[in-house]
């Protein structure tokens, strides 16, 4: 449950942005969360929730060059720490604080003008799950979800089948693991594919062939299970976990962006989701 805090290594200067530094308060409890907000001149803007051990800054994405990229495409950016991770403050969990910390990014950019339709999320990893829990429960313009797994017991036997360990033993420990994180840090599991169906924004679920974290039928099972026959998987070939965008950068990008074109766009006229 415990995440380590690691360093910030560069900025957005470092791949020639403009680029404000902004600080803004968790919901409920106020964390102080830090990020960097990077104008594009643009009327929609989107969120990037970075995985459980990283920070904004994820060399495994390459968060950095993504943001460049979208950037380029027309689309301010909120690029942010989760607490405990980065410069933002509180100790870091996995899994945890999630409607805290996303939506204090959420009230953050309203406060700056955006209507809840001209925004959008893409999360990765741990941070695909967060962010699929949180549009499960408040309205969004659109969510991308790059290595989004069903369950939290799903990708634990993902991880054990890689390293050779028999089911046999996950499932007599699994329970033990589960009280502890419940009794020690108050951790109650939501699993994104309980939730997927209550998420009323587009979704681009994307999933890496190679990802030796979750399967292709888990993103398979979380496409049907949204139940939106508008929402889309893309599967990239000859790629590992959250690597993608590295592998293919351009056809990402305009995949990404597409997407958020065309989801925002609808979101923003049609009025659905605004304030």
């Amino acid at each position: 449950m415990q995440i380590p805090r690691l360093p910030l290594v560069g900025s957005p200067a470092s791949v020639g942005l403009t680029f404000q530094d902004v600080a803004f308060a968790s919901r409920v409890d106020g964390v102080p969360l830090k990020g960097w907000f990077i104008p594009a001149l643009g009327d929609s803007v989107l969120v990037i929730v970075h995985g459980g051990f990283q920070n904004r800054v994820d060399p495994t994405v390459d968060t950095l060059e993504l943001a460049r990229d979208l950037v380029h495409e027309g689309y301010d950016l909120l690029l942010f720490d989760l607490r405990g991770r980065g410069e933002s403050g509180g100790k870091g969990r996995s899994l945890s604080n999630i409607d805290e910390d996303i939506g204090g990014a959420i009230d953050y950019l309203k406060s700056r003008g955006y209507p809840t339709g001209k925004i959008g999320i893409i999360g990765y990893c741990s941070g695909a799950a967060s962010a699929c829990l949180f549009a499960s429960r408040e309205r969004i313009g659109g969510l991308v979800l790059d290595g989004c797994f069903t369950s939290v017991k799903d990708m634990v036997y993902n991880q054990a089948s890689i390293r050779g360990i028999p089911r046999l033993p996950v499932d007599v420990f699994l329970p033990g693991l589960e009280l502890a994180a419940k009794v020690f840090y108050g951790y109650e599991a939501v699993n994104p594919v309980d939730v997927v169906r209550n998420v009323q924004c587009p979704v681009l679920f994307i999933h890496e062939e190679d990802d030796d974290l979750i399967s292709t039928v888990d993103d398979v099972k979380l496409t049907d299970t949204s139940g939106n026959p508008t929402n889309m998987l893309w599967e990239v070939d000859g790629t590992v976990h959250s690597k993608a965008y590295q592998a293919y950068p351009v056809e990402y990008v305009a995949k990404v962006s597409e997407f958020f074109r065309a989801a925002l766009m609808t979101t923003g006229q049609a009025g659905m989701f605004s304030q």
